[in-house]
């Protein structure tokens, strides 16, 4: 290659990496910036339908399907309460600038949704209700970051001061971060409807 090709090559091959390094930006967190950029109308109507339901699914679906753009960069786990906290997620950060205030007294009771098939939903949820300042701190982490693991066992408190008894509840991380974004975006939306 000579000199002359070489100088014209290389500016060329530079312009290409930012763009090639931004497309392998890849999970949750990747995939809810892409589709609230790209279809903020479809992202946010998939936050108005009730979770589980079958317009939920299907939406949550046809946003994550692998085939879009924005589908091809969730990563493995494309289930329907990922799709939405992603969603809920990226809306929140965007949203609000700062944490909600801290609760001063006793938080008002939960009232979940009754159905048993979301039960992780509505813990998170409570969990977002019992200690705003620690769900907010989770969401505005990066996946997989120190700064995670440092937010985690407050939220973890959180849920368990909203688990009856002794049961057990099993979550991943992944359905964690999802229910506790989606709750806080419905807790702050419903703070400033007051």
């Amino acid at each position: 290659m000579t000199k002359a090709m070489m100088m014209l090559a290389v500016p060329a091959l530079l312009a290409i990496l930012p763009a090639a390094h931004a497309q392998n930006a890849e999970g949750p967190a990747a995939f809810g910036k892409c589709a609230v950029d790209g279809d903020r109308a479809a992202a946010t109507a998939l936050l108005a339908t009730r979770i589980g339901s079958g317009e939920s699914k299907n939406a949550a679906k046809k946003l994550a399907d692998k085939k879009t753009a924005c589908g091809a960069i969730i990563g493995r786990d494309r289930g329907e309460e990922v799709v939405r906290g992603a969603i809920a997620g990226q809306l929140y950060t965007e949203t609000y600038a700062a944490a909600p205030a801290a609760l001063t007294g006793d938080p008002a009771p939960f009232q979940g949704s009754g159905d048993p098939n979301l039960v992780q939903y509505d813990l998170a949820s409570c969990a977002v209700t019992r200690d705003p300042v620690a769900a907010d701190a989770l969401v505005r982490t990066a996946e997989g970051s120190a700064e995670e693991r440092a937010a985690l066992p407050a939220v973890v408190n959180a849920v368990g001061r909203c688990t009856p008894g002794s049961a057990k509840i099993g979550f991943s991380k992944a359905q964690l971060r999802a229910g506790v974004a989606e709750g806080l975006w419905t807790y702050r939306k419903g703070m400033a409807a007051r």
